[in-house]
């Protein structure tokens, strides 16, 4: 997909990805409880060394958005995470997603985890399906209580 753009997010971008996160934390409610106060979200801008913004855009307008750190969600330890992802809903369903999350993923090889809530089966089958595109092969899954966390090891791109 040509017109799709994963990049850092710029400083000047933040106020593009808070509207995003908002939309997105109002989204995600129907699956579970969710604190709409999101506290980390200028540290992705202060911390380069542990965590990192992602801009998608398709066609040169913003669609979508990841924010990527080093907090393991499982308490097993990795090397990054996926601490939210987000494609809005009018660039759903055109493989989108899938593209976007397997540029982020591939950006960076090592140990990765997710967590998704446990109660939102859209996210539940995407992840699978992302995660294969990048050919880190089936993630392992660790269910707990209100959360499935995924874990896998994307290998570094051969040239």
């Amino acid at each position: 997909m040509s017109g799709i753009v994963v990049r850092f997010a710029t400083h000047a971008e933040k106020p593009v990805l808070a509207a995003m996160l908002s939309a997105y934390l109002a989204e995600l409610g129907q699956y579970g409880e969710v604190d709409t106060d999101y506290p980390y979200f200028d540290a992705y801008w202060q911390e380069p060394e542990s965590r990192w913004p992602y801009l998608v855009t398709l066609d040169g307008e913003p669609c979508g958005f990841a924010l990527v750190n080093r907090w393991s969600v499982s308490g097993l330890g990795t090397d990054f995470s996926v601490a939210e992802f987000y494609v809005a809903p009018d660039a759903r369903r055109g493989g989108v997603g899938c593209e976007a999350a397997g540029r982020v993923l591939s950006a960076r090889p090592g140990l990765w985890e997710l967590g998704v809530l446990a109660g939102n089966e859209p996210a539940l089958t995407f992840w699978p399906r992302a995660i294969a595109q990048t050919g880190a092969g089936a993630p392992e899954r660790i269910e707990k209580q209100d959360e499935v966390i995924f874990r896998f090891r994307i290998l570094p791109s051969r040239p």
